[in-house]
């Protein structure tokens, strides 16, 4: 239900002179005499006091308690979004009684995280986007940062998936503790379509005999292994099958088997995360948030460390 998704930041600039694409890549803390995280900084703080609309989408959205650590060069907080110009009814789903009718110039508002760190003297810089029931907010970010990033500096942002690949290489020898098959149930009774928006998802669990596990990570992606034979057996159950692995103590969600290529632009979060009225308290979140920050950048930038 709720996920992150990471993103790397680049700005190319075709006017350097080089053979080597790569270094045609601007440091983003040089970028002419800008640097992306003034920009950053800037531009959200501008739009934290009241909504904006984005009429071509029908959007609203402004940034709420944002944290910016010029030292660290870390910035956090809430992106809200919400969509209007449908009239909806909101309903109680405890007794499928309409509360209140959501008039067409009403906007339901969710709270998205947003983390970036654009550490200096690198082309590159990692940002976390948060995403509830598979929406996310990269898109709406874009395009409103994308201009005045441009109007600043006449270059283009690149905003790209990172792949996890990156970081998986921590978690390949991670035990198996559980497998998650997420499964869609259709619903006969009308009533029942009403208030659950026509279909149930409901996530079967399955867990290995006590104390030990259904085997290593890296094992689920070799087509050759027991694992991926149980894979594509519990495909057949549901939409995805997922494996909550666990090395050291911590815990991480993959998605495997048909869709696993997904696993590698997001993650799922997991039980560290305190929850408040069904959002993600801010406080627990960073904490897991840096920890995936540091996986990453032990590989792309190696010898550096993260600091909070």
């Amino acid at each position: 239900m709720h996920s992150i998704s990471p993103y790397a930041i680049r700005c190319f600039n075709p006017a350097i002179e080089s053979k080597n694409i790569e270094e045609k890549y601007c440091v983003l803390d040089k970028i002419g005499q800008h640097d992306l995280y003034s920009l950053l900084k800037i531009f959200i703080s501008g739009k934290a006091e009241n909504y904006h609309l984005v009429e071509d989408t029908k959007q609203v959205y402004k940034f709420s308690d944002m944290s910016f650590n010029g030292e660290t060069r870390h910035l956090y907080g809430w992106f809200q979004v919400g969509t209007y110009g449908i009239k909806t009814d909101i309903i109680n789903i405890d007794n499928g009684q309409v509360d209140f009718e959501k008039a067409q110039n009403n906007a339901e508002i969710i709270k998205h995280y947003l983390h970036m760190y654009i550490p200096a003297g690198f082309n590159e810089a990692i940002c976390m986007m948060h995403s509830y029931r598979g929406h996310g907010v990269k898109t709406l970010f874009t395009d409103i940062f994308s201009p005045y990033f441009r109007d600043s500096t006449t270059l283009n942002l690149q905003m790209s998936p990172l792949s996890y690949e990156k970081a998986i290489e921590t978690w390949q020898e991670a035990n198996t503790k559980e497998l998650k098959i997420t499964k869609f149930e259709g619903l006969t009774d009308i009533a029942d379509q009403i208030k659950n928006l026509g279909h149930e998802e409901l996530e079967l669990i399955m867990k290995p005999p006590r104390k030990g596990t259904f085997g290593q990570l890296k094992e689920f992606f070799n087509p050759d292994s027991e694992q991926a034979k149980i894979v594509e057996v519990l495909s057949e159950l549901g939409s995805q099958v997922k494996t909550v692995v666990e090395l050291n103590g911590k815990k991480r969600t993959f998605i495997v088997g048909a869709d696993a290529s997904n696993s590698i632009c997001r993650i799922d979060f997991d039980d560290s995360i305190q929850m408040q009225d069904g959002a993600p308290m801010i406080g627990s979140l960073n904490r897991w948030i840096l920890i995936i920050i540091s996986e990453y950048v032990s590989v792309m930038y190696p010898g550096l460390e993260v600091q909070s």
